[in-house]
């Protein structure tokens, strides 16, 4: 038997007693709020002390920010530490001082001066820089904790902090004091130790009752759904090594290491037969006009693309011709409908087309409308710009839409009629976080198959995978007949990659060394080749493209991008005159251009063509271009991979598709032998990169993160009434067959398969676990005991807007008749998507500049996140434009997701009959959406009893202004 000496360490002796201020047990969740006041990052090396000195850093932070310009806060951050140590040394002079500050900020001469004087003054504010103290919060005693101790000694008392809250005065000790209060404890937990056991018995009775009988034989596992989820989400890496192609090499400079990979020659096959366009069917000929021939990925996949119904998963590199293949598909169903006579019955079809981007829809639409005007086809946009009546709808043969709003139609109507083929592009998506909704259409479209007996063709548009041949399981692909699958050695400009992954961890360094080997790389291929800059932000593609600049003219180089006497010199110089940009003017001169969506059209098409014909040699550009413009170089750079994801309020790595989009403009097509793509990041990240451009990176499921809510959806839809259906349901997901091939990724036991083939028992576990979170928030109601499912009103008002359970639930619990405007902007900001705002120390300033410009009074402080959610949504109604990348970025997707939420909010009112709140909620509507025309349509097409007086008021409030 130990001890008891052994259990205790001395040294921690008296550490239960509370010091300073007695805390409360349970923090409210302003107060947790406010202990991660102002730093997110734990790179952070100072941390202010106090209030002020908090006040004044944040201050500085937000300076600074403003001419770095939406860099991560971790290198602002480093940038506010280096010129707090410069204000702070005696042994610098002022001069040098301003001189040092410009070097690293680059602010405009003219407002040099003020921006020094500002950083002085807020320097000397922060008069706790250097101390190397730990502060607990409040360190300084508040008024209360002086006039608690001028009672202490009033009354000659000492109080103790007891816990729970409650306090012991010291003269109330006497001899039996230990005595009597042990005695009360031990007979509280004995009590407490009854309860629980009558509780365990009780459960457990009722648990064995329910399983004899129940809908399930054996006892269920209740699963921490949040756990089992992948935290790092599209970022998961399931390949623990990466193995390196043949040829790789690796070179080390200092503080980086770099890693590269050889391009591969295109393969040639000398008995390949390339599809000529006269050969194809006449009727066929028109929607290639242009083309001489099919290229080689497309004449292999020509025969079952065009003559056949088989399902298809074509896995190819990028600009491989996947569209083409999509063409050929969508003639097959065409040619499918076509008359003796030669016209068209389009009324028999409907082709869906889904691609992931809102800009890549507008693109499809418009060359799909013109290359399939010829046989009359209606191409329709169904996007979250672009809405259709039931009408445009049925008279449309073609729609382009998004995973997303594809998944509300199908929530709303459990069959599209008509629908022939679904062609689902970028499907290596599946990976990323919004998988789960590329899973929930697939499923239903499979479903749909299977109880409807229709025939509806699938065909899906990958990257190419490594386990391509689990996702064509999934999409019901013949492997022999409708699996295509293409390396890199099929692009149709062979691709050179170099890794420079940065070692150093101090943020700012590590910015610093990107733009001294960004310089490196441009020059190495100055007056040889173009080179495509991509950075992260509006303000940061000036920055680069002038830090390069500064470099050359440092090193004498500046005559390699552009010589003097060059012809391309004298077009660029015609064209300053016709820009407005002052950055472009500047930087035309030198053969450099910036690209972002903040010039102005006229600037940025000027730019445009001036690249497209070779006059401007580097062109530094945001990632917009990459999805919005068809320009290539010999060389594409990008520049760090952080960017800020709203979604997640944070500053993440960039999504494996951006990754391959800008990749996929290095080469110019005809002209070029080979292109280089350079990912300059740090060197933890370099294996991701690699792994996901050569074909290692493994499609994961991510459905288990949107489990509870899918599983809702399809309760309200219909499709799914029981436990037993949900099982079956489960089976058709992407999840079943990863779970089937790799087991132990998603927490099961290695030797599972052995015992249960078809993973019914976990299958089993999935269900009654999500079933029973949507039952206990009032979503769905679960009998255990039968397995039954039945939707409430809180349910279907989840399914059809989309928004999660824990918002629905959060708007039913605090929603109250008496609500004004400020409870309802105020109880919109709590919505459980966006948990993930936070609030930066850079944004503070602009955020309370903001709270004086808004409509709506804010409740809350700036220390709390649903202040800014709320500024920002009024923000967004008011088309207020920001200066900082974060919160424009937060703005937007507040924005976006504002409206079906305040839908949800607003049927939850109606459904309750509360008539005044309801006309609150509708003008909300309105402003968030501004859509007035469709407000009188949303009356009618709610599915509820609305009263004749509650009608009444709402059409009324239709017609008022409501701006």
């Amino acid at each position: 038997m130990a001890n008891l000496g052994e259990k205790i360490d001395p040294k921690s002796s008296g550490d239960r007693i509370a010091k300073g201020r007695p805390l409360e047990r349970d923090d409210t969740v302003s107060d947790r709020q406010s202990k991660r006041h102002c730093i997110r990052d734990d790179d952070v090396v100072y941390q202010p002390k106090t209030k002020e000195t908090r006040d004044a850093y944040e201050a500085m932070i937000g300076l600074i920010q403003q001419h770095l310009g939406g860099l991560p806060l971790n290198i602002v951050s480093g940038a506010a530490d280096e010129i707090l140590a410069l204000l702070n040394n005696d042994a610098v002079n002022n001069p040098e001082k301003k001189l040092e500050i410009q070097k690293l900020l680059k602010p405009i001469p003219e407002e040099m001066n003020q921006v020094f004087d500002q950083l002085v003054s807020f320097g000397k504010l922060i008069t706790d820089f250097g101390v190397a103290v730990e502060f607990e919060e409040d360190e300084e005693e508040s008024d209360s904790d002086i006039a608690q101790d001028e009672e202490l000694q009033e009354t000659g008392g000492m109080q103790v902090d007891a816990g729970e809250g409650t306090s012991l005065n010291v003269q109330d000790i006497d001899a039996y004091w230990l005595q009597r209060e042990t005695a009360i404890e031990r007979e509280e937990n004995l009590l407490k130790s009854l309860y629980e056991a009558a509780r365990r018995l009780k459960d457990r009775t009722v648990a064995d009752r329910d399983l004899e009988s129940g809908w399930f034989k054996g006892q269920r596992q209740m699963l921490d759904l949040e756990s089992l989820a992948f935290d790092q989400g599209g970022f998961l890496m399931a390949n623990e090594t990466c193995v390196l192609p043949p040829g790789f090499y690796r070179s080390r400079g200092e503080g980086y290491d770099e890693l590269n990979v050889p391009w591969v020659s295109k393969k040639v096959d000398i008995n390949e037969k390339l599809v000529k366009i006269t050969e194809m069917p006449a009727w066929a000929q028109p929607a290639f006009k242009g083309m001489q021939q099919l290229n080689s990925v497309q004449s292999k996949v020509y025969e079952t693309a065009l003559f056949k119904e088989d399902n298809i998963l074509l896995c190819a590199p990028t600009g491989a011709g996947k569209t083409n293949v999509a063409m050929l598909t969508i003639l097959q169903q065409i040619g499918f409908n076509k008359k003796g006579d030669g016209t068209y019955n389009h009324g028999n079809y409907k082709i869906v087309y889904v691609t992931p981007m809102k800009a890549l829809v507008t693109e499809v639409v418009s060359n799909l409308s013109y290359r399939l005007k010829d046989y009359g086809v209606t191409v329709k946009e169904l996007s979250g710009d672009q809405s259709l009546s039931g009408k445009e709808i049925e008279e449309a043969q073609l729609i382009v839409t998004t995973p997303e709003k594809w998944d509300i139609i199908t929530r709303k109507f459990s069959d599209i009629q008509l629908v022939r083929l679904v062609i689902i592009d970028e499907i290596h998506l599946l990976h990323d976080n919004r998988g789960p909704v590329l899973e929930s259409i697939v499923a239903r479209t499979l479903r749909q198959i299977d109880t409807m007996k229709e025939n509806i063709r699938l065909v899906g548009l990958s990257a190419t995978l490594p386990n391509y041949e689990d996702v064509a399981l999934f999409l019901r692909v013949d492997l022999k007949k409708g699996l295509f699958k293409f390396d890199r050695s099929y692009r149709p400009v062979p691709l050179g990659q170099q890794y420079i992954g940065i070692s150093v961890q101090e943020p700012l360094q590590k910015f610093q060394m990107m733009n001294d080997l960004c310089y490196q790389k441009v020059l190495a291929g100055a007056g040889k080749h173009q080179v495509l800059i991509f950075v992260h932000s509006r303000k940061e593609t000036a920055k680069t493209a002038k830090s390069i600049v500064e470099n050359a003219m440092a090193n004498d180089t500046v005559s390699r991008f552009l010589k003097e006497d060059s012809a391309s010199r004298e077009v660029l110089l015609s064209q300053i005159e016709l820009t407005k940009n002052g950055d472009l003017k500047k930087l035309l001169p030198y053969g450099f251009a910036i690209h972002h969506a903040g010039l102005t059209r006229g600037d940025r098409e000027i730019v445009e063509a001036l690249f497209g014909e070779g006059h401007v040699q580097v062109l530094v550009s945001t990632e917009t271009l990459a999805w919005s413009v068809n320009l290539h170089a010999h060389t594409v750079i990008i520049k760090g991979t952080e960017v800020y994801n709203p979604e997640k309020g944070a500053w993440m790595e960039l999504t494996p598709l951006d990754v391959m989009q800008m990749l996929g403009h290095a080469g110019r097509p005809q002209y070029d032998q080979y292109g280089e793509g350079i990912i300059i990041t740090s060197y933890s990240k370099v294996q991701f990169y690699l792994s996901l451009m050569n074909e290692q990176l493994p499609i994961e499921s991510q459905f288990i993160s949107k489990l509870a809510d899918q599983l809702n959806a399809e309760i309200a839809l219909g499709t799914v009434q029981n436990a037993r259906e949900a099982c079956h349901w489960l089976g058709y997901k992407y999840l079943y067959y990863r779970m089937v091939r790799n087991p132990t990724l998603y927490g099961l036991a290695p030797d599972v398969l052995a015992k249960d083939v078809v993973l019914e028992g976990r299958r089993a576990d999935l269900i009654h676990s999500a079933a029973t979170i949507l039952d206990k928030n009032n979503l769905v109601k679960y009998d255990r005991k039968s397995g039954c499912f039945q939707v409430t009103d809180l349910g279907r008002i989840a399914s059809y807007n989309c928004v999660s359970h824990g918002t629905i639930v959060t708007y039913n619990e605090l929603l109250k008749p008496t609500m004004g405007a400020i409870d309802l902007y105020h109880l919109l900001s709590l919505s459980e998507e966006f948990k993930y705002v936070n609030i930066g120390p850079d944004e503070k300033m602009e955020l309370a500049k903001l709270l004086g410009r808004v409509m709506v009074p804010n409740k809350e402080t700036l220390e709390e996140p649903s202040a800014k959610i709320n500024v920002l949504l009024q923000a967004y109604i008011s088309q207020l434009k920001l200066e900082s990348l974060s919160l424009t970025s937060d703005m937007v997707f507040i924005g976006q997701n504002a409206g079906r939420l305040v839908r949800a909010l607003y049927e939850i009112v109606l459904k309750r009959g509360w008539v005044q709140l309801a006309e609150k909620a509708l003008k909300m509507v309105g402003r968030i959406t501004r859509k007035k025309k469709k407000l009188g349509y949303l009356l009618l097409t709610l599915d509820q009893q609305i009263t004749g007086t509650l009608f009444l008021v709402l059409s009324t409030s239709i017609s008022s202004d409501l701006i």
